[in-house]
């Protein structure tokens, strides 16, 4: 394996993010509750349903990237939530936690040196570790961008 070292600094730069985006912390902070579960007039989504799509796709992503025995959700249906809102606040912090969790998991995925970017999985169909990290860089990135876009339209922003 060839040295990989700036290509995993310059990943885990864009992971850690904040460069050009704000985070998804700062998307959600101060968010009221009653807020979480509304859609915008025009918009047929609500934060709830962004963050609880990003929690199943990052999770997804990071199961694929770790277990060749994973089995994907049914797609579209399976990587969205049934329901505008969340069942409890218990429940919002739940997700806005396991996205950390998962989060952290790629981070030290991309941070072992063992690790080669490039090498694509056996069990996928050409993925490799780089790609997907940068599947979640930009996925949750333009989801983020769909927080915001919705808040401003709630007026709390």
């Amino acid at each position: 394996m060839h040295d990989q070292s700036k290509v995993r600094e310059h990943l885990l730069e864009q992971l850690r993010g904040k460069n050009a985006h704000i985070d998804l912390q700062r998307a959600v902070k101060d968010i009221p509750f009653k807020d979480i579960g509304r859609r915008p007039q025009g918009l047929p989504y609500s934060v709830w349903e962004q963050v609880e799509h990003i929690r199943i796709s990052q999770y997804d992503i990071v199961q694929f990237s770790l277990d060749p025995e994973y089995d994907s959700p049914s797609w579209p249906e399976g990587y969205w939530p049934a329901n505008a809102s969340p069942p409890s606040q218990e429940r919002w912090e739940e997700a806005l936690q396991a996205i950390e969790e998962d989060h952290r998991r790629m981070i030290e995925l991309v941070e072992d040196s063992d690790n080669d970017l490039f090498k694509p999985f056996p069990h996928g169909d050409g993925q490799t570790l780089f790609r997907e990290a940068m599947l979640i860089v930009d996925h949750n990135a333009y989801h983020v961008g769909q927080i915001v876009v919705i808040r401003r339209l709630l007026g709390n922003w």
